[in-house]
């Protein structure tokens, strides 16, 4: 165990225990006197936390349109029907995309991961574009990898984002790694915009993108207004851990940061608002074996937040008094909860993991792990085992149903099939 790392379990006041107790633990936090959640519920955080309104539009009457086999075909039939609609999943399995990515096109879509038979759905080859406004996205796992292309091949893709001038989405409970340009990224011009709970992780650092070297996280794009971006695990990308560029407004609050070059606040420059600062509360986050630690171009509120080794952000613009904007009714863990609650509640499926976010997670708690440029360096894509299983879509009561099949999957020791 790394010097920094003993030091960050002794902050948080549980020794140096063990990874495996950890990640069986609850968050002693998450059962604040704030009186959500709880750990009994799964994440502290819930898909309504941000700015957006998770699903409006969902009614009992909403229709429900089953994959049952894990083929793009199956999945992209699911989801570019029009109108509201939500859909499950039937099987378990990887999903090859073909090296083309999907894009959800029509608004009002709601893509419930939970569903699926263990061990879940995992996309490769491609990634998960959310083109589209007021939907949801949650417990899926994209891994676009680098395909075997090369420099020039013109093969960038994003894991998951979503689109420019898109409004009301939520990411939450998703693992995306293995992007070659940036792993899971907010459009331009968005509004209203909640990535929650989700693991950003092993960027492909020097793959085929055309810039070089860019193993990075996440970008928000110009002039995006009200984005969330809360209890999730940022973990070996080399930088935009997040980066929110000009004219934005984001929050970013008890998330993990944990191995990067360099953590970048606000990133600025040239862009359609690149004369407007970014404005973001950046609150009780934990960065751990980071680099270069900095703000630019950006009016940044900046409070609570751990880093190991200590990294004072340098700040370029201005570092504000008071919080710039700042969802109603989100409350947060301290920094030194963040660690072992997203050790315990981070990503897609969390009681039911695969090997890759095993490892990430084991990375973050033990203070290991690198930057990687192919996913073959971390045993290549994975080969899910298929199952299947009906499920019976009740006729009242949809979004509880879709909750109830979340927080089975969030719940260590839940009984899984």
């Amino acid at each position: 165990m790394t010097h920094n790392r003993r030091q960050f379990m002794r902050a948080i006041g549980i020794g140096t225990i063990g990874s495996s107790a950890l990640l069986a633990a609850d968050s002693a936090a998450a059962a604040d006197d704030s009186g959500r959640n709880g750990s009994s519920a799964g994440s502290h955080f819930d898909p309504d936390d941000g700015f957006a309104d998770a699903a409006p539009w969902l009614n009992d009457d909403t229709p429900v349109y089953k994959v049952t086999e894990p083929t793009r075909e199956a999945l992209e039939d699911a989801v570019h029907r029009s109108g509201p609609r939500v859909v499950v999943f039937e099987t378990s399995g990887t999903i090859d995309l073909g090296m083309e990515s999907l894009e959800v096109t029509d608004d009002k879509c709601w893509i419930a991961g939970q569903t699926a038979p263990s061990p879940g759905v995992t996309l490769v080859r491609g990634g998960l574009y959310i083109e589209a406004n007021d939907c949801v996205v949650q417990h899926l796992r994209v891994r676009p990898g680098d395909a075997g292309a090369e420099e020039g091949d013109d093969w960038e893709p994003d894991a998951m984002h979503t689109g420019d001038d898109t409004r009301n989405n939520v990411i939450d409970h998703c693992s995306t790694s293995w992007a070659v340009d940036e792993t899971l990224s907010v459009g331009y011009r968005t509004r209203n915009t909640t990535v929650s709970n989700c693991i950003i992780a092993e960027a492909l650092n020097d793959s085929s993108h055309t810039k070089g070297e860019h193993g990075y996280g996440t970008l928000v794009g110009d002039c995006a207004k009200n984005v969330t971006m809360v209890g999730n695990v940022w973990a070996h990308n080399t930088g935009r851990n997040p980066a929110p560029k000009g004219g934005t407004t984001t929050v970013i609050a008890n998330n993990v940061i944990y191995h990067a070059t360099d953590w970048i606040t606000s990133f600025g420059g040239p862009g359609e608002c690149e004369d407007t600062p970014a404005r973001s509360a950046v609150e009780n986050n934990a960065y751990v074996r980071i680099g270069s630690h900095y703000i630019q171009f950006g009016h940044v509120y900046y409070e609570g937040n751990y880093t190991a080794p200590e990294t004072p952000p340098a700040a370029v613009d201005e570092r504000l008094s008071q919080r710039p904007l700042w969802p109603e009714g989100l409350a947060l863990l301290p920094a030194s909860a963040v660690m072992e609650h997203q050790s315990t509640y981070g990503g897609a499926r969390p009681a039911d993991r695969t090997d890759q976010d095993q490892r990430i997670i084991a990375n973050v708690i033990n203070g290991t792990g690198e930057i990687i440029d192919s996913q073959e360096e971390v045993g290549g894509y994975p080969n899910l085992t298929v199952n299947n299983r009906s499920l019976n879509v009740p006729e009242g009561g949809l979004r509880q149903w879709l909750e109830s099949h979340a927080k089975r999957v969030e719940q260590p020791g839940a009984e899984l099939r």
